[in-house]
């Protein structure tokens, strides 16, 4: 089985939300209470991820030569080469988090999850969400039901437009390339974000139709907490008791204090 990925061409997309619908479907997840104009954008709807969206369309509004534009982008794990998130999962022997190679799949393993919040605090997105009331992290969990039997992402399925096309990890680069080509020949100012994003990339594939700039909340450049060492070694006095997430919180509060330790020290050098 070849790695998989999927191409979000945002130039396609016209916010029907379709593929937010699916994968509420496909997941069994709970309607979210929202307000209208809930967050920057405008018409987007929820504010952002949660444990009951795992899935989400942003709406940017830009202004261009005197003109308002809209943009959108399609928001979610984005199933790293190379996940922060399964480095940083503390559950042992067999990581909560966990990642299929074959396919470039990364998801949570409910059973083994103890809702510690590791894995969002080192995602650079902080895309995982902690459902309190389980105590569990949840994600897009890239269908992982679905691709492993021969199916393709319930978003794709659903997507009217093209916008999202799921394939071989291979193809997809390549459909993102020839997406960059069409739009710069109508003059646009394309970027490909997640080919190289953290060194070795993502199996999610933006093609974003203008510079990302444009896109605030979008990590320019995404970065894994140099602290994560210093996690690891905080819990290792536990590694024979069985972690929970109340321990595992002490030790990312103690990472949070040395890292505001550290990041005082450095603004005294400099004034210094």
């Amino acid at each position: 089985m070849a790695e998989k990925g999927i191409l979000f061409d945002m130039e396609k997309c016209m916010a029907c939300r379709a593929c937010q619908v699916a994968c509420k479907q496909w997941n069994e997840l709970p309607a979210e209470k929202t307000t209208f104009f809930a967050a920057t954008g405008g018409y987007q709807n929820p504010i952002g991820l949660s444990p009951k969206t795992y899935s989400l369309v942003k709406f940017y509004e830009v202004t261009k030569d005197k003109k308002l534009k809209w943009l959108f982008r399609v928001q979610r794990c984005l199933h790293c080469v190379d996940p922060a998130c399964v480095k940083a999962c503390p559950v042992t022997p067999v990581k909560a988090m966990t990642h299929l190679k074959e396919y470039g799949i990364v998801y949570v393993n409910q059973e083994l999850c103890i809702g510690c919040g590791a894995c969002h605090e080192y995602c650079p997105w902080n895309n995982p969400q902690i459902n309190d009331d389980l105590g569990k992290s949840t994600k897009c969990t890239f269908c992982v039901d679905r691709v492993t039997n021969g199916l393709q992402p319930a978003c794709a399925k659903a997507c009217p437009t093209g916008t999202i096309t799921f394939g071989d990890f291979d193809k997809i680069k390549e459909m993102a390339q020839k997406a960059v080509n069409r739009l710069e020949g109508k003059g646009r100012k394309p970027q490909i974000y997640g080919e190289k994003e953290l060194g070795t990339g993502t199996h999610k594939i933006y093609v974003l139709p203008e510079p990302i700039d444009l896109y605030p909340d979008l990590l320019k450049t995404p970065k894994v907490s140099e602290e994560l060492g210093l996690f690891h070694e905080l819990l290792k006095p536990f590694g024979k008791f069985t972690l929970t997430a109340a321990l595992v919180g002490m030790a990312l509060s103690k990472v949070k204090e040395a890292k505001e330790k550290n990041k005082i020290k450095v603004e005294k050098e400099e004034k210094a």
